[in-house]
């Protein structure tokens, strides 16, 4: 609705030209808009980012952990160790499947199995390297995790300054309705367009329907 009020200031130039202040008055009301959508724009992308980087570093860290368990599945079998082929017969399904906080859990449940084993699973492929390799994949999923939930924070700070921003922005608005309504007399099409362009007052504020009470 602002950026209408704008617009329309700008396609009627020819008038408000007549009135320095108003000028002005637009030029700070298109440059709040501006900065609002800005800051609207990066509050999303850091949400989005944040939110794709643990999308990311969960699926290599699964991928990882189905490798090594994998590998400690083949030796449980093949030393006929039942009740270590049990704890490591882990599907990809279920990983996906569990919470962030489980999931990390489980992540080092599966490097502890495979660490307790790891003499034998060398001719499996499992090595330190690669040990170390998935305890590094796992300690970034849990960092991806930490910066997921700050991110509720920044995006908490952003809202109060976009908040913000609405309320500098609708002061403006309320002095340029002043200044448009110098031109009634002498343009009143131009401030009756005007009038219901700004229909709605106030910016970035929810407004509650009142409930309808019932008089008997």
């Amino acid at each position: 609705m602002a950026k209408n009020a704008a617009a329309y200031l700008s396609e009627n130039e020819a008038i408000t030209s007549a009135i320095p202040e108003l000028q002005n008055h637009h030029t700070a009301l298109m440059a709040k808009c501006d900065e609002i959508e800005a800051k609207d724009t990066e509050r999303i992308s850091i949400r989005i980012g944040k939110y794709l980087n643990k999308v990311n570093e969960k699926r290599e860290a699964i991928n990882k952990a189905l490798g090594i368990s994998g590998a400690v599945f083949a030796y449980a079998v093949k030393t006929r160790n039942v009740e270590l082929a049990e704890r490591s017969l882990i599907f990809r399904s279920d990983l996906q499947k569990m919470r962030d906080t489980e999931l990390t859990a489980k992540l080092r449940f599966i490097k502890e199995l495979a660490e307790d084993n790891l003499q034998d699973l060398e001719p499996y492929g499992i090595t330190i390297q690669k040990m170390n390799g998935f305890t590094h994949k796992i300690e970034m999923f849990e960092k991806a995790i930490e910066n997921s939930g700050s991110s509720f924070a920044v995006r908490k700070g952003s809202l109060k300054t976009i908040r913000d921003l609405f309320t500098e922005l609708n002061s403006i608005l309320v002095s340029t309705d002043k200044l448009a309504d110098s031109f009634l007399e002498e343009y009143p099409e131009f401030v009756n367009n005007y009038r219901i362009i700004r229909r709605i007052k106030k910016f970035g504020v929810r407004h509650r329907k009142v409930p309808v009470t019932q008089t008997i």
